[in-house]
């Protein structure tokens, strides 16, 4: 055999060697078309297409998510192709670097250089006090010289050395401001880092086909590290309109991939809760028994577990900052396609966005509508002197809404933050749109009718009175309820009596004392409350 044959025989076992028991092992990029992100994770569907040869193969699919739920995993193919198994591999040499990390490491190296030089200048100034602070020694030893020219030569030196210290201290100042910012710059390094640094995942997965096919490929699986929170904007134009009622999504990923051009749906289901219905354990209860002799007993009979009370579990998603988006509500909310059809509510958006992985929030319109509601204003005067508008929003159960958080908009203004929380809802939906300082609102103790406390035997008697006065500055009619309330009693030697409410509605169960009135523009009102309060005198009254 010639040099070159065995040349030839060494490579060519060498490649079976090192090739894999598949025929073929092919690596394959998938698209990420379709999300539904979820209150808390997000479902991914991507699609592919390979080209296999008959019998078995190995394809690697890239481009997926890192904090993949491996058990969500799901794969389909056509054309007749078997999947026999599928596993997700990480694979860390593969660096996923953003924009945002690449630029910060610019900038440190860059003040790096500015510091190194920076440095070599000081140096190169430490080296210049050496020989004048030698030259300024020698001046003074120097033969044949006279008192003049000594004299300036040492103030040429001292000169100089001024100079040079002056310079080393602007220097050290700049080194000092550069520290500072290479400190931040590399906090910033390391957070970006924490959200980019993750491993890129792949999917391996063997297939089989009797003859050699081209098939379209189907993927998709779950991640944790995503999810949207629901948001509002609220419009009034004025108390004679409808709510303008804007719901958004702050929709958040931070799963190693950029969601390019994608189909979004918003699902309010939460797959991280689990979809196992509870099951309540027994609840014991027992007599208490002091410790010597509960540890007596336990060492002669067992005691059966005591089980402690259920409790729910609840499950919140947060979120690191706000993105304002300046675009055509309506015309976005068009895209929008609600279903409520399932056990969760889904909101389907046609139209494709980008959602960056930085972790940050991305708002998305889901829809905008008009509300129609009942405006009212809700002063509680004992505790604060100001009146707030509130509309009673009906028929709310249409709206598919979630708890969250509301921006405030009122004649044009902004007015603050709120919040839409459905939970305490029942005929209507009560908004608070914010205060209005054209109401005005004064609560005072009537002098003339509250006295002090009066003591008959053995008991004490105290009579408080107290007097409102409303006016509605407005250029139109309102409807203002008030708010205030009556002590209720704990004990039967303490007793509440005398009460006199001008015409308000009194709940006895919470003591509530509730006026609703009607205010022409420009009217006013006055509104009294007064009571007695009894008990032994004898006895201090906590409330009071």
């Amino acid at each position: 055999m010639t040099i070159q044959g065995l040349r030839t025989t060494l490579l060519c076992t060498s490649l079976v060697l090192t090739c894999p028991a598949y025929a073929t092992t092919q690596v394959q990029e998938v698209k990420l078309n379709d999300v539904t992100v979820f209150i808390r994770g997000a479902e991914l569907f991507n699609s592919a297409k390979v080209t296999l040869p008959a019998g078995e193969s190995e394809v690697v699919f890239t481009n997926i998510a890192s904090g993949v739920n491996e058990q969500s995993l799901m794969l389909d193919a056509d054309n007749g192709v078997v999947v026999q198994s599928s596993s997700v591999k990480r694979d860390f040499l593969t660096e996923n670097i953003s924009p945002e990390v690449v630029q910060l490491t610019t900038q440190i190296e860059a003040a790096t250089r500015e510091q190194s030089q920076l440095n070599v200048q000081r140096e190169v100034i430490q080296a210049q006090l050496s020989v004048l602070e030698s030259n300024k020694a020698l001046g003074g030893e120097k033969e044949g010289a006279s008192v003049e020219q000594i004299n300036q030569m040492l103030e040429l030196v001292s000169k100089r050395m001024s100079e040079a210290l002056l310079a080393d201290i602007d220097i050290k100042e700049k080194i000092a401001a550069i520290d500072k910012n290479i400190e931040k710059l590399n906090s910033q390094l390391e957070e970006a880092q924490q959200k980019t640094g993750q491993a890129v995942n792949q999917v391996v997965v063997k297939f089989y086909t009797p003859k050699a096919v081209t098939s379209d490929i189907k993927l998709s699986y779950v991640i944790q590290d995503a999810g949207w929170v629901p948001t509002y904007d609220v419009r009034v134009e004025n108390i004679n309109h409808p709510v303008k009622l804007s719901y958004k999504a702050n929709v958040f990923q931070n799963s190693g991939i950029n969601w390019n051009k994608v189909n979004l749906t918003l699902s309010s289901g939460n797959p991280s809760e689990g979809a196992q219905a509870p099951r309540l354990a027994p609840w014991y209860l027992d007599l208490y028994k002091d410790y010597a002799r509960s540890k007596r007993v336990a060492q002669e009979v067992p005691m059966p577990a005591m089980a402690p009370a259920p409790m729910a579990d609840a499950s919140t998603a947060t979120l690191a900052g706000e993105l304002v988006q300046k675009a055509n509500r309506k015309s976005l909310s068009e895209y929008v396609v609600t279903d409520v059809g399932g056990v969760n509510t889904r909101f389907s958006i046609s139209l494709p966005y980008n959602i960056a992985a930085d972790g940050k929030a991305h708002a998305v319109l889901i829809k905008d509508v008009d509300v129609q509601g009942d405006y009212r204003y809700m002063v509680v005067p004992k505790l604060e002197q100001d009146a707030f508008l509130q509309v009673q929003l009906k028929d709310w159960e249409n709206l598919n809404l979630l708890p969250g958080k509301s921006s405030i908009f009122f004649e044009g203004s902004f007015v603050g933050q709120g919040e839409i929380n459905i939970k305490n809802a029942k005929e209507t939906l009560d908004l608070s749109l914010g205060r209005d300082k054209k109401i005005i609102i004064n609560r005072e103790n009537d002098k003339q009718l509250t006295a002090k406390s009066e003591f008959f035997g053995n008991s004490a008697s105290q009579q408080y009175s107290y007097v409102m006065e409303v006016k509605n500055t407005r250029k139109e009619p309102i409807k203002l309820v008030v708010l205030d309330q009556v002590p209720i009693s704990r004990d039967s030697s303490i007793t509440v009596d005398g009460l006199s409410y001008d015409g308000a509605n009194y709940n006895k169960d919470t003591g509530e004392v509730q006026w609703v009135l009607d205010l022409a523009p420009n009217q006013a009102r006055k509104l009294g409350l007064s009571y007695t309060v009894k008990y032994p005198k004898d006895q201090r009254v906590n409330g009071l």
